[in-house]
């Protein structure tokens, strides 16, 4: 289990423990990222990142396993419902721009690629 990320949820009281599911709660924070499930909003370092629907999916997916490997095969799965093959390029695509958008606020990378396998959202 990740170590340094906090589950906010609505009585404000922050609880250590991973849930399996992410949804029931309203904010995830970890490596300065909020994830605001209630505003469907994400905050780097304080500062708004606006994303799309997909790239917010993507995020939540990737925050909520912190610090371990999510394959390509289970974004492909959980965000289009589709095989990785009929998706691969837009997984890319959408990696990318998430990317990108969280460059323009830090130089820090938030998620590492590990090449042919998936991604992995960093906890530092």
């Amino acid at each position: 289990m990740p170590e340094n990320i906090q589950y906010l949820n609505t009585s404000n009281k922050v609880e250590s423990k991973m849930i399996c599911k992410p949804q029931a709660l309203d904010k995830i924070f970890t490596a300065q990222v909020e994830l605001n499930f209630l505003k469907r909003s994400v905050l780097f370092v304080g500062i708004p990142v606006v994303t799309t629907g997909l790239e917010f999916n993507l995020l939540a997916l990737l925050m909520s396993n912190a610090g371990t490997l999510v394959s390509r095969e289970l974004i492909a799965e959980s965000l289009f419902q589709r095989k990785l093959s009929v998706c691969d390029k837009s997984i890319n695509s959408h990696m990318a721009n998430l990317r990108k958008k969280f460059l323009i606020i830090s130089s820090r990378p938030v998620v590492k690629t590990v090449k042919g396998q998936g991604y992995i959202f960093l906890t530092s």
